[in-house]
């Protein structure tokens, strides 16, 4: 009798804060409540898309739609602290930085009838990342032969054959990379993920769409706890040659009579990835060997990674870029205000690109060819002695290597 009675006043109240009449049921009478539905149409009401987010990954160790059982867990981390995702490269020579990428999906017509929820992945805009014609030196490094003057370009490349202005890609360009099937994660997994790790550690992490919030999906009555909406993922990675830049995801759902979850354009957002001007190096000294006066002595390197008397770099990071170079006088000093020794050194074996620098300079002297993205190439340097200021026969000094980021290639 007493369960019947509560029964009965939450009914009544229940009514009452509608506006609708009631009428208090004696103990023991049972009280009517009217239900209805209405008969779908068409296939009925479209899926919605009510967040998504990138976050590190992997966060399964089996994404295999047909087998999935390897959820573990995925962090909800990124490499910032600002909005959005943020993730760094890897920087190494073929390595790969794996993320996830997430979204919750909720349909009116119930989620069983969500068929699949896809993201669609694009390169970053207005960045090429590979040349027209390989084979084509000018399009490899840009600019006509001779060069031209430009003012974004430092004061020591005016006139060069590495113009950004003429530098054209056929690749990337915002082009499509891959559309990806997300898999759906059970109550207590997307509860953990989003509610708990994500809304409490990282809570600008992820988009929202429309009026949803972590209140209305996150709370005791939320869609997330009621199951009335669902976590979906699927890890994806970038190589560490990928350029930076923010890399578009459009996100989309497919209820089981084919409504899209969208209408004009699918819900979107970006993450980024970082830039990183990072290079990699197969020598750790340069041995000129015997030198003579005034007689320019060359070190010729390879294109063979791993071989340390020739020497080898390469581009491991997400950026292109040139070489700078400093060096000491190796005690060779100077003489009536002049130095008795000079360096060259170039990227590559065009005759024209060698950099002539002198020893101690402020400054890294940047060289002339762009290491592209995932590039190998030769290192050559050479070396001109005018004077031995002592009888002494080795001298030693030191070389530093450093990078600075170049121009990306333009969209044809």
């Amino acid at each position: 009798m007493k369960k019947v009675f509560v029964l009965t006043m939450i009914f009544t109240m229940a009514f009452a804060t509608a506006g609708v009449a009631s009428v208090a049921a004696p103990a023991g009478a049972g009280t009517n409540v009217n239900t209805d539905l209405t008969r779908g149409v068409g296939g009925g009401s479209a899926p919605i898309v009510k967040a998504k987010w990138e976050m590190k990954g992997p966060a399964f160790t089996n994404t295999d739609p047909t087998d999935y059982v390897g959820w573990t867990g995925g962090e909800g981390k990124d490499d910032s602290t600002d909005a959005g995702a943020q993730f760094n490269p890897p920087g190494i020579w073929n390595d790969v930085m794996n993320y996830t990428v997430c979204a919750i999906v909720t349909d009116p017509n119930g989620v069983d009838d969500i068929d699949g929820v896809y993201a669609d992945i694009y390169y970053p805009e207005g960045i090429a990342f590979h040349p027209v014609d390989l084979t084509n030196a000018d399009n490899v490094n840009g600019g006509p032969a001779g060069g031209v003057n430009v003012p974004s370009l430092p004061d020591n490349h005016q006139g060069s054959s590495t113009s950004p202005e003429y530098d054209y890609g056929e690749s990337g360009c915002g082009s499509f990379i891959e559309e990806n099937t997300l898999l759906k994660l059970t109550k207590d997994e997307g509860l953990a993920l989003f509610c708990d790790e994500i809304q409490t550690n990282n809570t600008n992490l992820p988009e929202f769409f429309g009026t949803y919030s972590y209140s209305e999906i996150c709370g005791a009555t939320g869609e997330l706890e009621k199951e009335t909406a669902y976590v979906y993922c699927d890890d994806k990675t970038l190589t560490w040659e990928d350029p930076a830049g923010n890399y578009r995801v459009d996100l989309f759902a497919q209820d089981t009579a084919g409504n899209f979850s969208y209408t004009g354009a699918p819900d979107f957002n970006y993450f980024t990835y970082v830039p990183l001007t990072a290079f990699e190096v197969d020598f750790s000294s340069v041995s000129y060997g015997e030198v003579l006066l005034n007689v320019h002595k060359r070190v010729s390197g390879d294109l063979s990674f791993g071989t340390s008397d020739k020497p080898t770099v390469r581009n491991t990071g997400n950026t292109r870029l040139y070489m700078g170079i400093q060096q000491s006088d190796m005690g060779l000093g100077m003489t009536s205000g002049g130095w008795n020794v000079e360096y060259d050194a170039r990227i590559g074996n065009e005759e024209l690109d060698w950099r002539y620098f002198s020893p101690d300079e402020a400054e890294p002297q940047l060289l002339e060819d762009i290491l592209d993205l995932s590039e190998e190439e030769e290192m050559d340097f050479s070396i001109l002695i005018s004077k031995y200021p002592t009888t002494a026969t080795s001298f030693v000094g030191d070389m530093i290597l450093s990078a600075e980021m170049a121009e990306f290639r333009h969209c044809e």
